[in-house]
């Protein structure tokens, strides 16, 4: 498999521990790995731009999403967009 199909796969696994349940689509964008998730009656929307994991190997990505607190950033902000970039989490659009 290519590096983005392990990476995207990774950043789904990550959003099904984090969000137990949860009905995780993927949204197609050319800049980003970019997921909308409905958990308990509640939609997020997460953007994972592709330079922030380039660097990354597959067995470290739900390390460095903990480290950003991307889960607990997405509760907090309900449907507001999260973006991960290679600083953090950021709202809206990078």
């Amino acid at each position: 498999m290519s590096h983005q199909v392990d990476m995207r796969d990774a950043l789904i696994e990550y959003l099904k521990e984090e969000f137990h349940g949860a009905q995780i689509g993927e949204v197609a964008d050319d800049k980003s790995y970019s997921f909308s998730i409905e958990a308990d009656g509640q939609r997020y929307f997460l953007r994972v731009m592709f330079e922030s994991v380039a660097e990354l190997s597959v067995d470290m990505v739900s390390d460095m999403m903990q480290s950003f607190s991307v889960s607990q950033t997405m509760r907090s902000l309900g449907d507001f967009p999260v973006v991960v970039t290679q600083s953090g989490c950021i709202f809206g659009s990078p």
